[in-house]
């Protein structure tokens, strides 16, 4: 009986973590080819290449599954801990400066930027809610660990794409200054490189405050009771 209850129990988180992960492949493709015939007029932008840090749970999840294999847990857990620090923050910021997704002359893509961002933080609630990350200190460093493997793989990006135009994934272009509030003031004063150092440890302070939040077992003790 106990053995069939733990069958359970990792396998219904693993199937929404990767349904979640399908809904957000199926809402990027629409918006892929939404912008490529509506806006764009059938020519490709590189700048709304899908690797920003609100697109990695998309990729994150639906490589779960594969993840929840043996000897893959604590990459497993490290990627779970990701989408709950970094997905909820990114979710919740861009959601505040909404800017990035806002369309005034295509509603469909302004829904489809929330619906997005709050799928990020619904995800980040679930995975915390079911105790699929790992609320230490070394939980959230190895979390920050993948964070800065995907800020350097975008930056890669960014250099290796800049003659197919803009590519400014993660927002670290280093040929341009910031296009965020704040950060392209300190850009101006700092200079670019610093500020891209100076932005990329804010995402991390602001992960960190999250996951701080997460673990406290006041608020989890909380949040059990009210269920």
């Amino acid at each position: 009986m106990s053995r069939n209850n733990g069958s359970v129990d990792t396998e219904r988180p693993r199937r929404l973590l990767f349904g979640a992960g399908l809904l957000l492949l199926i809402l990027e493709t629409a918006k892929q080819i939404y912008l490529y015939t509506e806006v764009f007029k059938g020519s490709y932008n590189i700048w709304y290449l899908p690797f920003q840090l609100c697109s990695m749970p998309m990729y994150l999840c639906l490589a779960y599954p594969v993840l929840d294999m043996r000897g893959k847990a604590g990459l497993k857990t490290a990627a779970a801990t990701f989408m709950q620090d970094y997905g909820v923050l990114g979710g919740i910021m861009a959601l505040i400066v909404r800017d990035g997704f806002t369309w005034p002359e295509h509603p469909l893509l302004t829904a489809h930027g929330y619906i997005w961002h709050v799928i990020l933080i619904l995800t980040g609630l679930f995975i915390w809610r079911n105790g699929l990350s790992d609320p230490s200190l070394r939980g959230f460093l190895r979390s920050t660990g993948l964070f800065f493997f995907f800020a350097a793989a975008a930056e890669v990006l960014n250099v290796a794409l800049r003659g197919l135009g803009d590519c400014d994934m993660f927002y670290i272009s280093p040929y341009h200054l910031s296009s965020q509030p704040v950060f392209r003031d300190i850009d101006r004063v700092l200079g670019r490189i610093p500020g891209i150092g100076i932005y990329l440890m804010c995402i991390v302070l602001g992960a960190g405050i999250i996951h701080l939040c997460f673990s406290f077992k006041a608020v989890r003790s909380r949040f059990l009771m009210i269920k």
